[in-house]
């Protein structure tokens, strides 16, 4: 008899194609779609109550704890299949959604910022934000919590101390404002606006945004793009810098009674073969560190996987309390706003530290 889950992804096609291509023998999923900005408008403690698994993403994780969402993993699968999809996953993503002790969600979508070019404009894109400046048609992702994302890529502090590095972060405001007032006037774009834009021939380059290895491939009347490493701040940074971004597959106390139909239906999701033959063939972008050092995937999608491997595997990891989803937000507004104005980035980045205290330790 084959066991019958509910579950909630996202509403794009790399988001709902793999899981609605894979079929396990033994175990079937109705899956619901949600938008994109589902992830931060709707609380998992509402959609816990009707469905079994959630694909999460994990800057969302505090809320969902204190609510009480989801499961812990390892209340739900045996410590040999943690271990394994642990060492089979692409890091960072597996810390990503480890809190408070336990992890929350298995990383199934991998994505970070990286550049995104046209390479029939551009033959080699900046190493560095200076470059950037000497770069035409550029254009910036900025919608939504994008700009905020940008920042903390460039500036987050990543001892956990702070939530900035002071003076990478008044750097970062300096630079990105003069990007900024030379970039192309486009209306404020999201990750998929940007690819669109660029696949569509109406810019050539972006320099931070969260990659979508789909667009490597041309169809009708959109040109094939490419990808390259995040550009550095500084000359001397080891790596470029961006936010880590992706999604897990979360399971809720709904769930609690099917612990053995979604152990069957993990294992066989998260299978490597799954992975690289279904989930990578129909656009998804997965987390599975083999699928990233596939030369086979890699070639089918335009070399995406190679070029940002690094840069994901170096991300900043995003605070995950509850309360930072509004306070990203409010970030994110902010840099929006000192893009366009003369405000001293100094003090700017003193009132975002003093006021992310206080929504952190009250």
């Amino acid at each position: 008899m084959t066991a019958v889950l509910k579950g909630l992804t996202w509403d794009h096609p790399r988001g709902f194609r793999p899981l609605e291509a894979y079929e396990h023998p033994e175990v079937s999923v109705s899956w619901d779609r949600q938008p994109l900005s589902g992830f931060e408008s709707t609380p998992l403690a509402e959609l816990a109550d009707q469905y079994d698994l959630l694909v999460v993403d994990h800057p969302g994780l505090g809320a969902a704890i204190e609510a009480g969402a989801l499961l812990p993993v390892d209340d739900v699968f045996a410590q040999d299949d943690l271990a394994v999809w642990e060492s089979q996953a692409v890091q960072p993503t597996w810390a990503s959604y480890q809190l408070e002790g336990h992890g929350f969600a298995l990383p199934l979508d991998a994505a970070t910022q990286a550049c995104v070019y046209r390479p029939d404009r551009l033959a080699t894109p900046p190493a560095s934000w200076s470059d950037v400046l000497q770069t035409p048609e550029v254009v910036l992702c900025v919608a939504g919590p994008h700009a905020g994302l940008m920042l903390l890529g460039l500036a987050g502090d990543r001892s956990g101390q702070h939530l900035l590095d002071k003076t990478r972060a008044v750097e970062a405001l300096c630079v990105l404002r003069a990007v900024w007032s030379s970039s192309r006037p486009e209306p404020l774009l999201n990750p998929i606006g940007v690819h669109e834009l660029l696949a569509a021939g109406e810019a050539t380059y972006c320099p931070l945004v969260y990659s979508y290895a789909s667009y490597g491939q041309a169809t009708s009347g959109r040109a094939a793009l490419a990808w390259g490493a995040a550009p550095r701040l500084r000359p001397d940074d080891a790596d470029g810098n961006a936010t880590l971004g992706g999604t897990g597959l979360a399971v809720t106390p709904r769930a609690y009674s099917k612990v053995l139909a979604v152990t069957k239906y993990a294992r066989g999701l998260l299978d490597p073969r799954t992975q690289l033959d279904v989930v990578s063939r129909v656009g998804g972008q997965s987390a599975t560190q083999a699928v990233w050092e596939s030369p086979e995937v890699d070639r089918a999608w335009n070399g995406h996987y190679a070029a940002t491997l690094t840069t994901l595997r170096t991300s900043y990891i995003r605070p995950r309390f509850d309360g930072w989803i509004a306070f990203q937000d409010d970030l994110s507004e902010r840099v929006r706003g000192l893009l366009g104005n003369d405000d001293d980035p100094a003090v700017a980045v003193d009132r975002i530290e003093h006021d992310y205290r206080k929504v952190r330790h009250g």
